[in-house]
This record gives structure tokens, sequence and C-alpha cells, in this order.
């Protein structure tokens, strides 16, 4: 293992990890998209607590794994050439779409429509009048990395002469033009793509994020911006992120968040003051948690640990196995005669072992192992660029 990128390695884990755990608790009660929405709900208490932690980690997490993605992406384009960075990228990350998208989806998307909806039509029939509705389900993330990839590679061959770069230091004003940035350019987008409404199976109202923060990482892997973050720099990254955690429950009460229906409404898009304070938490914590945690992980956890070792490699194949494994663990604990906290828990934890395990057994054939990236070579996915992610399942056209 290379030692400078062990840190994100581990990063890679545990944004895995947090993944499956949305999917887990929309299983039990969180409001979101899923396979299995509330089929057994925890206390509206704990629900809303878990509202706030898990809209906080939404905020930043998917444009953690787009800053790593172009952070690890562009150096792999310096060496490769965009030609063959884009062939590779379509190998990596074009089969495990149209895999999960062609032999899993449909099961799931069946199941979702037996029992969210109350569905009654035989599968055979479902399938022939969905063949070409089919989702991505999460592999959306890779979907919309491969666009951004094949964008990338093009501005770099449409590129005349390569500019000498400038190997200065990332400074706080580049941070605070991000934050501003995501933020303005969030508001707008919201104004046409609230947030949760979705468009082509994508939530295009988070895109300006996901754009920027790849944008910044693809510049930070030629600049070493994130190999110079200095200190001082990542505290106030940190404070500003820690400040705008602790007004996300005071935000979110002033503005009748938790009362539902308009009130909650006016936080997804709009000319509302609500709209433009979660823009701005939104630029804050995506630019300023994701430069705190890498700095973090780089000074602190740059070195795979023995289970940390085990799960990293097999990182990438849990992401995309995990959704039939929550699914029938799920069904698996639905009789029991147990508080549905505790089988909130019983389903995360089984999930995140079943998911790396199977991950791990999966890569052991040659063929599967090249596309996730385990086996021999799995130390270095992350150089090459191949990450895990992301939150929502998307929805599917009904037939009429």
């Amino acid at each position: 293992m290379n030692q400078r990128l062990a840190y994100l390695d581990n990063l890679k884990v545990l944004l895995v990890v947090g993944v499956i755990a949305v999917h887990a608790a929309v299983t039990y009660g969180f409001d979101g998209t899923w396979y299995l929405e509330s089929y057994d709900e925890m206390t509206s208490g704990l629900v809303d607590a878990l509202t706030v932690v898990i809209v906080i980690g939404w905020l930043f997490g998917l444009g953690l794994f787009f800053l790593i993605a172009g952070r690890l992406g562009s150096p792999s384009l310096d060496r490769k050439g965009p030609g063959r960075f884009a062939r590779e990228r379509l190998f990596r990350l074009g089969i495990p779409v149209l895999a999960y998208t062609l032999l899993v989806s449909p099961a799931l998307e069946y199941f979702d429509y037996r029992e969210n909806e109350g569905g009654t039509g035989g599968f055979w029939s479902f399938f022939e009048d969905q063949i070409w509705h089919f989702g991505p389900g999460p592999t959306w993330f890779l979907e919309a990395l491969l666009v951004f990839s094949l964008g990338y590679a093009l501005l770099r061959a449409l590129q005349r002469s390569p500019r000498a770069l400038s190997r200065s230091p990332l400074r706080g004003r580049h941070v605070a033009g991000v934050v501003l940035a995501i933020a303005v350019s969030s508001f707008a987008a919201h104004l046409a793509f609230p947030i949760g409404s979705e468009q082509f199976h994508l939530q295009l109202g988070m895109f300006p994020q996901y754009l920027i923060l790849f944008s910044l990482g693809a510049a930070a892997g030629r600049r070493g911006w994130l190999e110079t973050l200095s200190p001082d720099l990542q505290r106030r990254c940190g404070l500003a992120a820690a400040l705008a955690v602790l007004a996300m429950p005071a935000i979110l009460l002033a503005g009748d968040f938790f009362a539902g229906g308009a009130a909650e409404d006016r936080f997804l898009g709009g000319w509302h003051w609500q709209a433009a304070a979660a823009s701005l938490t939104e630029g804050v914590l995506a630019t300023c948690v994701s430069l705190w945690a890498i700095g973090y992980f780089r000074r602190n956890h740059n070195q795979l640990r023995p289970l940390a070792r085990r799960m990293a490699p097999a990182a990438y194949g849990a992401f995309i196995v995990h959704p039939p494994v929550l699914v029938g663990l799920a069904l698996a604990v639905q009789s029991a005669p147990v508080p549905a906290e505790l089988k909130f828990v019983s389903v995360l934890a089984g999930g995140i072992a079943a998911s790396f395990w199977l991950a791990g057994m999966a890569a052991r054939v040659r063929p599967i192992a090249r596309i996730i990236g385990a086996g021999p070579r799995a130390a270095s996915d992350v150089r090459r660029g191949i990450g895990p992610s992301t939150f929502r399942r998307s929805p599917r056209p009904r037939p009429s």
C-alpha cells in the first residue's frame, strides 16, 4: 500500500459504511427513497435526530466522493493521456452501471413495486413495461463520475499547450470562493430542480456542488493542494463546518422543517430564506468538512490497520452489492418480535459485514476483480480514481 494514500482508503471505507447506514435508516423510518421505505418505523424522536445527522452527512458526503475522484483522476490522466484515461473509465465505471441496471435493478424495482406501492402484477409483465426505465440505483454516482471524467479528458485533450502550474498552497480565499460558488449555483439550480426531485434518475439540483468539488479535486491533484493543506487552514475549515453543523438544527426549527408540508418544501428550493440558508449551509459543509476530513485523515490515519486493510479493497464492490443485501436482511428480521430500533442496528451491522464479505468473495473472480479494483492490485484502486457511492435510489416512470 502506498502510505501517502492510505488515508484515502480509510475515508473510502467510512463513506461506504455511511451510505449503507443511510439506506438502512430509510428502511426504518428516515424520509428517503429506497427499495424498502419505512418498512418498520422507529420512534419519531430517534428518526428526527437521525434526520439531522443524515442531512448533514448527505450535504457533504457525496461531494467528498467527487472531490476525491477528481484528486485521483487528474494525475492518472497526466500519466495515461486523455484517450487511455477515457477508455479505462468507460470500462471501470460503465460496466458496473450496466450490470447493476440490467441484472440487479429489475428484481429490486419489482420488489419496490409490490411492497411500497401495492402492485399486484406479475414479474414478467412488470419487466416488459419497465425494461427501458430501470434506474441505475445507487450506481448513478458512477454514471455521473463517468460523465465528469470524460468531460475532463475532453477538455484536457483540447488544451493546445499545457500551462505551467502554480505550486502555491491552497489559501483561505480559495476555500471561501468555492463555498460561495456552491452556495450561489446550488440556490439557482434549486429554483428549477428542488432538492429531492429527480430528472433522468439524477438529482440535478445537487450537481453544481458535485461538479465544483470534482473540479477542485482535479486542480488539487495537479497542484498538490491536499498534500500541502496547512494545519491552520484545516482548523479554520473545521471551525466553519462545526458552526454550520451547530446552526443546522436552529435553522430547521426556525423554518418549521419538522412540521412537514409547505414549511419543509421551503428548504428544498425557491425564493425563500430557508432555501438560501440551506444552500449556504450546503456550500460550507460540502467544502469545509471535505477539506477538514482529508487533512485530518492524512495526518492521523495514513495507515491501514488490520480491519481496514481487509475492508478497503472491497469497498467499491460493497457499495455495488449492498442494496440486495440490505433488502434481504430486512426481510429476514421483519417477523422478529423486537423493536424497530433493534432491527435497524441488526440490519445495519449485518449489511456492512455481508456487503464487504460478498465483495471480497466476488473479487476472487478475475474479471470481476479487474472491474471493481480488488485482488492483487486493489491497494492502488484509489490512485486510479475509482471510488464508490451514492445515497438515493432513483424512481422510475410508471406504465399507464
